[in-house]
Order: structure tokens, then sequence, then C-alpha cells
């Protein structure tokens, strides 16, 4: 083999590397110029580069995940409402049964459009998620297994809560709570002297 064959492979192969090194850095690479204000793309690109997770030490980790509301398919149906339930009981005991937090977070989260808004507009990095589509954030802080497992389970109750049926097993009850909650507050209003005093607290829940 002649010294031209030989620097003729040595270039190839230097080719090659640079090749590679070029498909690497393509892949792995965060591309800030993408990154939107809610951070979604940024969780995106990172996730190659996210720390490994021991699973032999039960150390807990935090798991969040965002879960989509179907508005764009049925802008009409109340989904906050129906997470929320009667004085937001529902989703408390969404998140005492599936041992997760959860937050309805995004555009129409707030019940005050104007101060939605003006949050949003504010540049206040506590609101950007503001300008997210509708979403429930749903977090989970346990051992790893354990916090996959309740991360699953939290998205199979909270998708039953987004479909679009107004007469479904959820809404029954729900209206079934709000008939109690109605019963119980006429029946405390109707004791003449300790009215003040409830009906005062009744107004600020």
């Amino acid at each position: 083999m002649s010294d031209m064959d030989i620097v003729g492979i040595a270039e190839e192969e230097d080719d090659m590397l640079n090749d590679r090194s070029s498909v690497n850095t393509q892949t792995y690479s965060k591309p800030e110029h993408a990154v939107n204000g809610g951070g979604r793309l940024r969780n995106m690109t990172e996730l190659p580069q996210r720390k490994m997770v021991d699973i032999t030490r039960d150390k807990p980790i935090k798991v969040t995940i965002r879960v989509v509301v179907p508005v764009r398919d049925h802008p009409k149906f109340n989904f906050v409402g129906k997470l929320l339930g009667p004085k937001g009981n529902s989703l408390k005991r969404l998140q005492e049964d599936t041992m997760t937090k959860m937050a309805i977070l995004g555009r129409g989260s707030m019940r005050d459009r104007h101060k939605e808004e003006e949050l949003r507009n504010s540049g206040d990095p506590k609101f950007s998620h503001l300008s997210d589509e509708l979403h429930v954030e749903v977090t989970a802080f346990a051992p790893p297994a354990e916090a996959h497992a309740r991360i699953a389970y939290a998205l199979a109750e909270v998708r039953r809560f987004l479909v679009p049926d107004y007469n479904d097993e959820i809404r029954q009850e729900q209206m079934w709570e709000m008939q109690i909650l109605n019963t119980g507050k006429t029946e405390v209003q109707s004791d003449g002297s300790e009215t003040v005093g409830d009906s005062t607290g009744s107004s600020q829940g």
C-alpha cells in the first residue's frame, strides 16, 4: 500500500468522524431560538440529557406531566368546571385518590378573563403558563417506581374528566353533591341568629 493510499484512508476516517460529530450535535443540542414561553419545547429537547434514575435506593423523585385539555375539539364544554366540581371538591378528591398534586393551568384556567389577560401580558415568569394551551399539571413525588405508578393512575382518572358529556356518572355525582351543599346552606340560613356567622363564612368559600 502506497503512502498516498494511506493518506486517502486517513482523510476518509476524518470525514466520517466529522459527520458523526455533526449528527450528534444536531440531535442533542438545545435549539434556544425555538423554545417557547411555557418551556414545552425546551423539555422535549432536553429529554436525552436528563439524569438517570437510581431505582435501588428508592430516593424520591419528582415526576411532572402536563395533560392537554381538549378545548379545541370541544370549545363549548366547561372542562374546568367538571375538573373542579362543586367547591373544588372533585379536584381535591382526585389528588387525594391518586396521591398527586394537580393544577389547572394555561389559557382559560382563570375565572376572571380580564385578570388573566392582564397577568398574561405582565411578563411575570410565574404566569407564563397562561400563554400555553389549557392543561392539567400532574406532579408526583415518591420513589421512582411509585412516582410513575401514581402518574399512570392519575392520567387514567383525569381522562375520565376530559369526556365532554354533560350527563355521565361524574356529572351526575357532582349535581347530587351540589344539591346537598345547597340544601345544607338553606337549612343553615333558616336558623335565625346563627345565620350571620355561617353566611359570612360561606360567602368567602
